[in-house]
This record gives structure tokens, sequence and C-alpha cells, in this order.
């Protein structure tokens, strides 16, 4: 594997509410690597968009991050100066937003938002050479007659041709690395298999490395080399797409899975939903926050969190059914579950 190029050790981020601290994140550490589409899935609230949202600092002013780093290229983001952070941000780091309708200014031109988004870049180019560039980003994410398109305003487009404008965006400046959040959940599914073919040859003839936070582990199977599971602010299971899909290692990531319907399923078989609710990050749990709902759950998964297991030098999971050490008490809540 290639060097990583974004690398985030042990990051903490909460925040700060009238009802108390939220720790949306509480010790998230994984690697990308340049050139790697790495999928981060999790229900809503598995701090997915929080992480995000902290690699490029722009949080609300209530967030604070208690310890950790993010590395970019070595240099860690949190340490950063406003000033510095600003020409990481576009330039060395671009965001593609969940709805492109309430993220492009519905005043501006599409070409004119493009351009502007080179112009502040920093590369020194004029304007007439800023619009040769939105053509041509226009050109190569497949929009057609891109001079028309070009004079065109956002509510003059169709979702998907949206959505291809923000690729057009955040690629314009050709950043090492571009954060994706959501970016097909608001399109209907034929549109989104060509945003993620489209993304996916983007990067690949850009060697680009790519964060794609999503809840659709279909996206994942199609897009991602690697995948990182979040639940409760921490990471739950982390491997190639592949090995975990087929040999999911934490009982969440197997609810995950066994809730997707599969073409090989009989009609009247009905999807294994996962019970319960996430927990409550105000006081979040002293051990494994899926101890709660998890059918396979022992009392020591109560009162710690296990650590991580190697499966393989690409997979681990954070289980004590993985640990060959830990306890094999009784399931503290088999009798809830029996009612």
């Amino acid at each position: 594997m290639n060097e990583p190029i974004l690398r985030l050790d042990n990051l903490h981020t909460a925040f700060h509410t009238k009802a108390g601290e939220v720790q949306a994140v509480r010790g998230v550490s994984f690697d990308v690597a340049q050139g790697e589409i790495v999928g981060v899935v999790g229900e809503s609230g598995c701090g997915k968009s929080v992480t995000a949202a902290s690699i490029l600092r722009v949080l609300p002013e209530n967030a604070w991050h208690s310890e950790g780093k993010i590395l970019f290229l070595g240099e860690d983001l949190l340490a950063l100066s406003q000033s510095r952070m600003r020409a990481v941000r576009g330039r060395q780091i671009s965001m593609i937003f969940q709805d492109p309708m309430t993220s492009l200014s519905p005043l501006m031109r599409i070409g004119r938002q493009i351009e502007e988004a080179i112009l502040q870049s920093g590369d020194g180019v004029t304007r007439a050479q800023a619009r040769e560039r939105a053509l041509e980003m226009l050109r190569r994410v497949h929009i057609p007659d891109p001079e028309s398109r070009y004079n065109c305003y956002p509510h003059e487009l169709s979702g998907g041709m949206r959505q291809r404008v923000m690729i057009a965006i955040a690629l314009s400046c050709r950043p090492r690395l571009v954060i994706a959040d959501e970016p097909t959940t608001a399109l209907d599914v034929t549109i989104q298999k060509q945003i993620l073919l489209l993304l996916k040859e983007m990067c690949r003839e850009m060697n680009l490395s790519v964060l794609f936070i999503t809840h659709d582990l279909g996206v994942v199977a199609e897009l991602c080399d690697r995948v990182v599971v979040l639940y409760g602010g921490l990471v739950m299971e982390e491997g190639g797409v592949i090995e975990v899909f087929e040999e999911p290692a934490h009982p969440y990531t197997m609810g995950l899975l066994a809730s997707v319907p599969r073409l090989t399923q009989e009609k009247a078989k009905r999807l294994t939903p996962i019970p319960g609710s996430p927990p409550d990050l105000l006081s979040p749990p002293a051990g494994c926050p899926f101890a709660a709902r998890c059918r396979y759950a022992r009392r020591i998964c109560l009162k710690a969190m296990p650590e991580a297991q190697r499966l393989s030098p690409t997979h681990y999971g954070k289980c004590f059914l993985l640990d060959p050490g830990a306890p094999r008490d009784a399931n503290p809540f088999a009798d809830r579950r029996e009612r």
C-alpha cells in the first residue's frame, strides 16, 4: 500500500450544549493512502460527518478537539492557523456535499461558481484562464453542451447535473484528497450509478484519494477499496471491502449487512433489523457502545472497550468475541430478548 496521505490518530471531537457535552467522536483512527478510496459507514449519529467536518475544520463554534491528531501529508491540521487552513481547503482537500441544491448559490451561474473556486485557489490564474479550466471540468464530468450549461443557474439543471457540477467544483483545483459526504443520497438509483462511475473514473484518472461517507453498503461495494465501520463515535471494524463484506468481524457490521436486501434472497423472507437505538453520546457507555443491541454481548462488554484484534494484515475488529483471552460469561440481555 502507498504511504498514507491522511492519518487520523485518536481523534476526539465533542460539542458543548445546554444539556452537556456530546462526545460525537471518541478516538477515531484510520489512514487513507494516495489514490485510495476509503468508505466510512454507519448509522446516523455514529460520527461520520463530524469526522469529515473535523478534517476540514468547518465545525460550529461549540465544537472542540480534546485530543488526537489529523495528519495530512505529515502536517497536523488541528495545529494550523486559520489562514493556513484556508489555503488547504479547496486547494489540497475539497468536499462534495450531500445536497447540491443547497450547496450551490441559486444567484450565480454554475460556470461562475466553478470560476470562483479556481480563482480562490491561489494559483495566480486569470479570469480567462479560470473560464477555460471551468469549461474543461464541465467536459470532464460529462455535462453535455458545456458552453451552454456554463451560463445556467442551478435550478435549471437536474439533480444529477447539479451533482456533476459539485464534482467539477471539488476537482477544479486538483486537490490531493476529496471528502464526499453522502453525495448520492438525494439522487435516484440510475443517477446514483452514473455519479459513482464518474467519481471513480475521475479519481483513477487524477490519482486522487477519496474519503467517501455513506450509510449505503451497496455504494461502498461499488466504489471503495477499504471500509471503516463507525458506531458510537468509535471504529468498530476496518478492512478491505471484500474481506469485511465476506467475513465481517464485528456484530454491528454483521447487523448492517443482514439489513440489506439481496437479489438471491427469497421474496417472503423479511430483512433482519438491528434492535434498539444508538447510545446517548451525552453519557456514552464505559464499554462497547453496541453491547446493549448485540445478541452476542457478555458482561465484560458493558464494562470495557475491547482492543483491536488483527484478523489479517489489513483487517481488524474491536470485539471480545475475537479475543481468545476474554471471559465467556452470560449475556446480560438474554432474558430481555427472550421476552
